[in-house]
């Protein structure tokens, strides 16, 4: 299964579900998912072939994947701002 962020993806809970976060740890792939119907539910879950795992508690496990997941959001909102900016020149030249 090959989900990258912003997919959205239905769970067995019949919710929706949009990816938000996804981080590689230990050599496994995480993701950050929120229900897209209710953004106060979200879940961390482990991609494990084609399934997902709900990651439960593990602390130590979920603070790091945060950590992961916050970094990743900063490296993509950095490159869009330089990404814009590049073509905001462009356009001006």
């Amino acid at each position: 299964m090959k989900v990258e962020i912003q997919n959205v993806i239905k769970l067995d809970d019949n919710n929706e579900y949009v990816v938000v976060g996804k981080a590689d740890y230990e050599k496994e792939t995480y993701l950050y998912i929120v229900d897209i119907n209710d953004n106060s539910k979200f879940k961390i879950t482990k991609l494990d072939k084609d399934k997902l795992i709900e990651v439960e508690n593990n602390k130590e496990l979920i603070r790091k994947l945060i950590i992961l997941f916050y970094e990743s959001a900063i490296k993509t909102i950095d490159l869009n701002s330089l990404v814009r900016n590049q073509l905001k020149n462009n356009k001006k030249n």
